[in-house]
């Protein structure tokens, strides 16, 4: 575990001259699911022109192709990256290789521009989708927004199960207590517990799901941050020692835990899933994060950034709170 002497930068800039190798988290730290964060395409092609290795490491439910398909919408070129590990990718590997020719029951997410649960089952192997609890042999928790089941024709049917926005574990109680039932094992491809998506949402993820399920007696295997495997094995994409190398992103828990697993230096971005916890502003695409957000009164136009020392403040009680500390801490994946 790092020292509690984490240090605060104003910006990025400081810290490109002390590593060789940098893991980028996505979500809150390059974009938001629909658009590139503040300056965060200027960072990395400043990081690219100086030779740096990068590699994305990230607890998204899709394969690392499909991730790196998604990168032209952000104005990143695929090859930017030396190396990408996602969580999916990694939990379709495991299911490849321990459930060949069985059923899942799979929860997963809508069809859509940016997810497509399709891709993923083909990506798992020889796996049949499963009609029901009883006709499964273990539980495959792709996406948290509907149950993706065989219909009596032969079609695939979605089942919506109102939890990802409203936190309703109704349906998925039901599916999880029959579950427990059968013994069945689950799968996890996502362990986040929560996304923060543009307009102030927050949406409930796969993560959830999976330590209820652990909590009620079930066997879960998960894949991704904070689990150090997926840190080792992006600095095996990059061929770049632990002391050299530095992962980035927006997670007390699933970065910056991870990261000090892998005895990985850590940079915390203050403007991304944890943003409101601290009373600061998330980093938008055309703004920083952290800004305050304590004062109703202030319009947007009129806020002002705190001052470090009660952004110290506040960042040591929190971290102290968690019981994790990162090497360093910046408001955005920014320059200046």
């Amino acid at each position: 575990m790092p020292s509690s002497a984490f240090t605060l930068h104003t910006s990025f800039s400081p810290i490109l001259s002390l590593y060789k190798g940098i893991l980028l988290d996505q979500y809150g730290v390059i974009h938001n699911g629909s658009e590139a964060l503040f300056r965060a395409v200027e960072c990395i092609d400043e990081m690219r022109s100086q030779g740096k290795r990068m590699c994305i490491l990230s607890n998204t439910s899709s394969p690392a192709k499909a991730a790196l398909q998604r990168l032209p919408k952000y104005g990143l070129a695929e090859d930017t990256f030396n190396g990408i590990v996602t969580s999916g990718e990694e939990a379709a590997k495991y299911v490849r290789e321990h459930h060949q020719n069985s059923k899942a029951l799979w929860l997963t997410w809508r069809t859509s521009d940016k997810q497509q649960p399709a891709k993923f089952m083909d990506h798992c192997g020889k796996i049949e989708v499963a009609s029901s609890v009883d006709d499964a042999d273990f539980i495959l928790l792709h996406g948290s927004e509907c149950w993706r089941k065989c219909g009596a024709a032969g079609q695939v049917d979605e089942v919506d199960l109102n939890f990802m926005y409203s936190e309703d574990y109704s349906i998925v109680d039901e599916l999880l207590k029959e579950s427990i039932s059968k013994s069945l094992p689950l799968i996890c491809a996502n362990p986040d517990l929560i996304v923060n998506l543009p307009g102030g949402i927050e949406a409930n993820m796969p993560g959830k799901i999976a330590s209820r399920y652990e909590r009620m007696g079930g066997r879960v295997t998960q894949f991704g941050k904070p689990h150090p495997s997926h840190f080792l094995a992006c600095l095996d994409e990059l061929g770049v020692d632990p002391d050299a190398c530095v992962h980035v992103g927006d997670s007390i828990e699933h970065d910056v835990a991870g990261a000090n697993a892998a005895n990985i230096d850590s940079v915390f971005v203050l403007g991304g899933i944890h943003a409101r916890e601290l009373g600061l502003e998330p980093t938008r695409p055309d703004a920083p994060g952290g800004i305050s957000s304590d004062d109703e009164d202030k319009d947007s136009e009129s806020q002002t950034a705190i001052s470090k020392g009660e952004l110290e403040n506040r960042l040591s009680a929190f971290f102290e709170k968690k019981g994790i500390w990162p090497t360093h801490v910046v408001p955005s994946l920014a320059l200046s």
